[in-house]
């Protein structure tokens, strides 16, 4: 294997988390193209919708945005689709706002370009499906948790599948005439993809029917239990956008938890989530310090796979390494970086892969964590550090609008299995390392550690305020109508909405 910096960290995102953590602008509309278009096996031409919804295109250089598709030119190329009820010309006016409002409809998360295979749109059909690679096979991975071992049943993929079949809702409606025009492509994976989802077979490997990693049984038996929940619950819309916003916060779950899953001595940090809105300083920054660990989780696995790379591929000793750093022609900053990490005193391989990992992060312009927190982000459970939103791009907190909160509840609760609060607070922390502050939460949230000791500096937390967050918590869940309380103190967390039939 070359020493190829980025070549080897992209190595280990293939094989330790079956993505890669290089897309710092990643959304979960991207995520969601990629999913179908894994599920399906499908994606469909879509110069028709790109065009008339893109009428004017930025120019970077300028600063500007400029005409490229006029309504004539539309028209002439996609009249069809246009045509008014008794062959009226379409009114100039009208067309101009229909193609306005059509972009701001199909393009909610602006990733939406002139450019078709470079776009994902508001996913209400597979055949809004294309070919963009912005979401970095987050979607083929999903794909195969949901769909991997299916004597576990496959809900959440069968219902996507469903949902992603019909053409009943207004949103696939208003644009079936333009839709009409692409033509389907049958989708097969090439020779670099295919063996880039080959390294990463292993993660879904099982025994008896059962997933060796107890994290993605937990996840893919969460979505699963949502997909129940999507078939009786729900319009399509909010159905499909509930799997797919919890299918981005199961790979978060999955990235950080990884490490504690390839070595037994390797630290699991727990998510404190806030239910404050960030107004209780202490609970805020005790998230932000679980939010912080977690990414040093993502790097200490990195770190830990490139050392092993390094002494199996360039020897162990400072001599065949520097002569590994001389022969690959690389820069001068790595042979630096490597020179200051023997200075002070670490071990050469560990030197070497500190090194590679600085080098690597540096080229894709950011640590990976920051690929997990845009995603975060826009899915609903990471929010900036305070309410004015200072601290920079990576400095977020936990937290649950009411839509995560509400999706969060319905891939624990079975709908015909209601739980004890106490026993819905166990269960999130078990399945996603999720924890509010209960009182045995306390030493985890310190530790930045669900499987005990110190893991980085130590958390200062106000355990008051912890209970307090945990109040929050029950309170939230019997405001959104997913909580009963009853007048001995007890709260049951169920699916079907109080009050509702």
């Amino acid at each position: 294997m070359p020493l190829d910096c980025k070549l080897l960290l992209d190595s280990v995102f293939d094989e330790e988390f079956g993505l890669r953590l290089s897309n710092f602008s990643i959304k979960p509309v991207h995520v969601a193209n990629g999913l179908c278009r894994a599920l399906t096996g499908r994606t469909y031409e879509t110069v028709a919708l790109n065009k008339s919804f893109r009428r004017y295109v930025r120019n970077q250089k300028l600063g500007v945005d400029q005409e490229r598709n006029p309504n004539s030119s539309v028209l002439a190329q996609f009249g069809q689709a246009f045509q008014a009820l008794h062959g009226t010309a379409p009114n100039e006016r009208s067309l101009t706002r229909l193609r306005a409002l059509a972009l701001d409809v199909f393009g909610a998360d602006d990733g939406v370009y002139e450019q078709p295979d470079k776009s994902s749109f508001t996913l209400s059909n597979e055949r809004f499906a294309t070919r963009d690679p912005s979401d970095m096979r987050a979607g083929a991975f999903l794909s195969k948790l949901l769909t991997v071992i299916p004597k576990l049943g496959t809900d959440a993929a069968d219902v996507l599948r469903l949902l992603l079949s019909t053409e009943t809702d207004a949103w696939t409606t208003l644009a079936l005439p333009l839709l009409a025009i692409g033509n389907v492509r049958e989708e097969s994976e090439g020779s670099e993809s295919a063996m880039r989802a080959a390294k990463s077979e292993h993660l879904f490997e099982s025994v008896q029917g059962h997933f060796m990693s107890p994290t993605l049984g937990g996840l893919r038996s969460a979505l699963d239990r949502l997909g129940r929940f999507e078939r009786t619950s729900g319009s399509k819309l909010n159905s499909l956008r509930r799997l797919v916003l919890f299918g981005c916060f199961a790979i978060h779950v999955h990235v950080v938890s990884r490490w504690s899953e390839r070595s037994t001595q390797a630290p699991r940090p727990a998510m404190l989530f806030d239910m404050h809105d960030g107004t209780v300083t202490s609970v805020r920054d005790a998230s932000r310090s679980t939010l912080r660990a977690s990414g040093d989780a993502i790097e200490g696995l990195i770190r830990m796979r490139l050392k092993e790379t390094v002494a199996s591929e360039f020897g162990s000793t400072a001599r065949a390494l520097e002569k590994a750093i001389s022969g690959s022609g690389k820069s001068q900053t790595l042979q630096t970086t490597f020179h200051n990490y023997l200075a002070g005193g670490v071990e050469a391989t560990e030197a070497l892969s500190h090194a590679i990992a600085d080098e690597a992060f540096a080229a894709n312009g950011e640590h990976p964590i920051g690929a997990l927190v845009e995603l975060g982000r826009r899915a609903g459970f990471l929010s900036p550090w305070s309410n004015q939103g200072r601290g920079g791009k990576l400095h977020k907190r936990y937290t649950a609008t009411a839509e995560f909160l509400e999706t969060l509840v319905a891939a624990t609760v079975e709908p015909e299995e209601p739980l004890e609060f106490p026993e819905f607070l166990a269960r999130v922390r078990d399945s996603y390392g999720i924890v509010f502050g209960r009182p045995e939460d306390d030493v985890a949230i310190r530790e930045n550690n669900l499987r005990g000791g110190q893991f980085g500096p130590p958390t200062s937390i106000n355990e008051e305020d912890l209970r307090h967050n945990t109040e929050q918590m029950r309170r939230l869940v019997v405001e959104s109508g997913y909580g009963k309380a009853y007048a001995d103190g007890r709260t049951l967390v169920t699916t079907r909405l109080q009050g509702s039939l």
